[in-house]
């Protein structure tokens, strides 16, 4: 209920659940709670502090290239209502079940796959200490809107 009193302001997209173990199991959801369609284009996942860097300094990669990640939406979007479960390893099916589909996968060849830096290691959501950023930000502007 109280999730549910929350959301219904709010007039942009929302991080609602953060899976950090086992590391087959490490995903993101993110829900739409306007009305509206949101176009994902312009929206990036960043687990570090230093994520604005992307438009200050021009660093398309400003988390750590052994474990952390910075990567780019495809051209897609999440219905009104709707809610997307990115999940961070290609054999999440192990934990979850054949059942579960997940909306994108963090990294791939896929069109339903995120791009740009994405580091090697297995484990990347420290279960102790970790940033999870979700902002928008068009390439050109001034502005990264998180």
């Amino acid at each position: 209920m109280g999730t549910l009193v929350f959301t219904q302001d709010a007039d942009h997209l929302l991080l609602t659940r953060v899976v950090t173990q086992p590391n087959v199991a490490e995903a993101i959801s993110i829900y739409n709670p306007t009305e509206e369609p949101i176009n994902l284009i312009n929206y990036y996942i960043c687990d570090d502090e230093e994520y604005y860097k992307i438009q200050t300094e021009g660093d398309m990669s400003p988390s750590s290239s052994a474990t952390g990640f910075t990567v780019k939406f495809p051209d897609i979007s999440i219905s009104p209502g709707d809610t997307f479960h990115i999940v961070l390893d290609e054999d999440y099916s192990e934990y979850y079940n054949e059942d579960f589909i997940a909306d994108l996968v963090m990294f791939g060849s896929s069109d339903s796959s995120l791009t740009g830096s994405i580091g090697f290691g297995n484990n990347k959501i420290n279960e102790s200490s970790e940033l999870i950023i979700l902002f928008k930000w068009d390439g050109t502007d001034n502005l990264v809107q998180d």
